[in-house]
C-alpha cells in the first residue's frame, strides 16, 4: 500500500460507521458516525471531525442504503494525511 504523507501533518485514522441521513426536501446524504476512535479537526483540541457525503441528485434511499452496506463492509478507517 502506498503511504501518502503531507510534511508537517500527522496522519490520523478514525473508525466510523456510515448511515443514510435525510436532508432538506427529498435529498439524502451519507453521514459518518464515530464507531471507535474519531478524527480530530486539525489545529483544534478535542473537537471531533464531522464527515459526510452528498449524493448525486436522484439517488434513491434504496441505492443509498446499498451503498452504506457496502461501505460499512469494506471501509475500516477514514484516514487524514
Amino acid at each position: 500500500m502506498t503511504e501518502w504523507v503531507m510534511n508537517g501533518v500527522e496522519p490520523q485514522r478514525g473508525e466510523y460507521r456510515f448511515r443514510v441521513k435525510d436532508r432538506e426536501g427529498d435529498a439524502i446524504c451519507l453521514a459518518c458516525e464515530p464507531a471507535g476512535i474519531p478524527l480530530k479537526i486539525i489545529g483544534t483540541k478535542g473537537v471531533d471531525l464531522q464527515v459526510g457525503f452528498d449524493l448525486a441528485p436522484g439517488t434513491t434511499r434504496s441505492e443509498a442504503e446499498a451503498l452504506v452496506r457496502a461501505m460499512n463492509n469494506a471501509i475500516t478507517h477514514i484516514v487524514l494525511f
